[in-house]
């Protein structure tokens, strides 16, 4: 299950770009972010609604005791946003093809020296082979040379935005065992959408929202964007405990293949032999990690 977890987030994330798309002509990367956890939360405490789950008893105390890691989870999601927000609006549009590598070998490395897994060669060239589809994937035989003569600041945002992003998937690691998923989950991006307002106060006290009037896509693309993020977040803390934790970004990289198909599928975007060759070498490569692994 936990796998089927991971390819559903996938799926749900891979509309973060149309809902992007959707929600900028008439919001800013700051506030995309702030949208993005406080609808999120919305949506949480929906779901407690529906599943009828109060609180626990020691939800208080049990957070005390976890503080530490619910407000470093919470300021590494909001930095990742933030950073990948700005970038993205002031750089090139595949820009963020570092994110998700960069995540990757964060993790990697934090599943081997923080969790002692094992990590032999062949899984780990396996690995390579799943970030090497995937870059291939985004790359699609576009200049790439010209992303990096650009701007190095923003490789350098997309790339910082790839750690922050690892060290909120490490805090939910940490806390997976000692606390309720939801409430977890509910406080992380609570704190987050405080640390997201904060700088937004002064710029809506000067009335910048005074003359906004969002269209039906635009809200539209709030309220998917808050759902993507907080039930997709919701499995992916289900899905932690489940799998290796070096297998959630490797797991998470297929919303590149779900992406190409939506570009396919609603876009009528042409099928490149970049795309053809990274989608084959992404399957090869998470074959090849599962195969190694049934066998352990």
């Amino acid at each position: 299950m936990g796998y089927f977890y991971l390819f559903a987030v996938a799926f749900m994330f891979s509309f973060g770009g149309t809902c992007v798309k959707l929600i900028s002509p008439h919001f800013g990367p700051a506030y995309i972010s702030f949208f993005r956890f406080a609808v999120g939360v919305c949506f949480l405490l929906l779901l407690k609604m529906i599943r009828r789950q109060h609180f626990r008893q020691d939800f208080l105390s049990t957070a005390r005791q976890v503080l530490g890691w619910l407000l470093f989870g919470a300021a590494a999601k909001w930095v990742a946003y933030l950073t990948e927000n700005y970038a993205l609006s002031h750089g090139p549009s595949y820009g963020n093809i570092v994110t998700q590598p960069a995540q990757t070998i964060f993790l990697t490395l934090s599943s081997v020296y923080l969790f002692r897994e094992k990590l032999p060669p062949r899984k780990l060239f396996c690995i390579l082979l799943c970030m090497g589809g995937v870059l291939c994937i985004s790359w699609n035989g576009r200049p790439v040379e010209a992303f990096f003569q650009e701007n190095i600041l923003l490789t350098g945002l997309f790339i910082l935005s790839g750690i922050c992003a690892g060290c909120h998937v490490l805090a939910q690691k940490m806390i997976a065992d000692r606390m309720d998923i939801i409430d977890s989950n509910l406080t992380i991006f609570a704190f987050s959408a405080i640390l997201a307002a904060l700088p937004l106060i002064p710029d809506v006290a000067e009335g910048s929202m005074a003359g906004v009037r969002p269209d039906f896509g635009c809200v539209a693309g709030i309220l998917a964007f808050g759902f993507i993020t907080g039930i997709g977040f919701y499995l992916n803390a289900r899905a932690i405990p489940l799998v290796p934790f070096y297998m959630v970004p490797v797991i998470q990289s297929t919303m590149a293949v779900f992406a190409l198909l939506w570009g396919i599928l609603f876009f009528h975007e042409q099928i490149s032999w970049f795309i053809v060759s990274g989608t084959g070498m992404f399957l090869i490569g998470l074959i090849g990690l599962q195969v190694k692994r049934s066998g352990t």
